[in-house]
């Protein structure tokens, strides 16, 4: 046997285990690949549940998991409730993956278009300060200050570079990052947790599990910390929307709660539900991925014609004007 490593499992692997199992369960075959089945058995001999051997740390993803273990096993659902994880999980690092190929092309045109600018930047003072002091004789103050900021253009150039690339790591870091209660603050990431959220009421509520435990589920299962989840069922009880879930399956929580909606209407919802919010979050990725390469191409090109104007077209407007004063 190979003995389990005693640090949290990485996503990769909590993915590879959690198909696997889904198969095994339903498909009620032993798992093909020994390795993983047999980590798996030692943490279980070992006294741990099925919650904590999968996703035994405290990250969104794992909380997630550890919410759709539970109602899976609540409800008689598990390899249900492991798909819904790993389809959720995976649409999220497409998502991601293409996130990082759009910014490829933005970084790469922004180098190229600072360069480029620098290039002319260091090749064109030199000859004004030549001309103006052939054709006029002094320098204009705004060629001093250009000819001062050529003697520190490497300064000059990081400059723009950070400044040019600030915007797009903020994006990244907004895209990648978490709210205060756990839930994502990238609205494609909040619909797809909202999305796994409705399906694993879905599949609570056709299993019988109670409203207290598919509550506090549901929630966790959107990556919202303990505490968020902990809270959800006060909300059903006070009758106002749980804030971690979309508004339309916090509202058929709330009347099935209230015994105003019948179990099985609730679930034949909370099904559209999550068919609907997972397609928004697939148009919201689409549309994530496909504005950030035009909105900065848009900025480099608007950049690169004012500096072209103010460079080159400008400083010779302004010496031949020169030239016909001192006529």
């Amino acid at each position: 046997m190979i003995s389990m490593p005693e640090s949290p499992l990485p996503l990769a692997q909590q993915l590879a285990l959690c198909q696997q199992l889904a198969r095994a369960v339903r498909s009620q075959l032993p798992i093909a690949d020994e390795t993983s089945i047999d980590r798996v058995q030692q943490q279980l001999a070992a006294g741990k549940s099925l919650e904590e051997t999968l996703a035994g740390d405290a990250s969104p993803a794992s909380r997630s998991l550890a919410a759709c273990i539970h109602i899976g096993q609540q409800s008689g659902r598990l390899a249900d409730a492991l798909e819904a994880w790993t389809e959720t999980q995976l649409a999220k690092l497409s998502y991601h993956r293409a996130l990082r190929g759009a910014l490829v092309y933005p970084l790469l045109l922004i180098a190229v278009a600072l360069l480029s600018l620098g290039y002319v930047f260091w090749q064109l003072i030199p000859e004004y300060r030549v001309t103006y002091a052939l054709v006029a004789g002094d320098l204009p103050v705004w060629l001093q200050w250009l000819d001062m900021l050529r003697k520190h253009v490497a300064w000059l150039m990081g400059g723009l570079l950070l400044l040019a690339y600030a915007p797009l790591l903020v994006w990244w870091w907004y895209a990648r990052s978490s709210r205060r209660d756990g839930v994502p603050r990238d609205r494609t990431g909040r619909l797809r947790g909202q999305a796994l959220a409705a399906r694993l009421l879905h599949i609570g509520i056709e299993g019988g599990v109670p409203l207290t435990q598919l509550a506090t589920s549901s929630v966790q299962a959107t990556g919202a910390t303990p505490a968020a989840a902990s809270a959800a069922f006060g909300y059903l009880q006070q009758q106002m929307r749980i804030p971690q879930l979309s508004r339309e399956a916090s509202m058929l929580l709330a009347a099935l709660h209230a015994g105003l909606l019948p179990a099985a209407e609730a679930t034949r919802h909370l099904e559209l539900v999550a068919e609907t919010l997972g397609q928004q979050a697939d148009d919201q990725a689409a549309r994530a991925v496909r504005w950030v390469p035009t909105l900065v191409a848009l900025s480099i090109g608007g950049l690169t014609l004012l500096t072209y104007v103010l460079l080159i077209y400008g400083p010779w407007i302004l010496l031949l004007r020169r030239i016909i004063q001192t006529q």
